[in-house]
């Protein structure tokens, strides 16, 4: 599991969601579609319906994903790598 802050640009290690139903359901309908192809390079985004400032990221990870880091960017490669260690 690796969790980031974008804005901080570092690794979160303790993270809790309050989330609506609304955002529930959502998470859970995308996150099976993800399951569909775990090493596409799809993922899906959750807007606060109030604050659409806030916003959840979710993307599969996979070993074949970890082994081609290209795709991502500097931040998250960053922390991929030392989250190995």
């Amino acid at each position: 599991m690796y969790m980031i802050d974008s804005d901080k640009e570092n690794s979160v290690r303790t993270l809790s969601l309050y989330l609506t139903v609304k955002e529930a359901e959502k998470m859970i309908r995308e996150l099976k579609n993800l399951l569909n192809d775990p090493d596409g390079n799809e993922h899906f985004h959750i807007f606060d319906e109030k604050v659409p400032e806030k916003e959840i990221s979710c993307s599969l990870i996979t070993e074949k994903k970890l082994k081609n880091l290209d795709k991502y960017n500097e931040i998250e490669r960053k922390i991929f790598l030392e989250d190995e260690k």
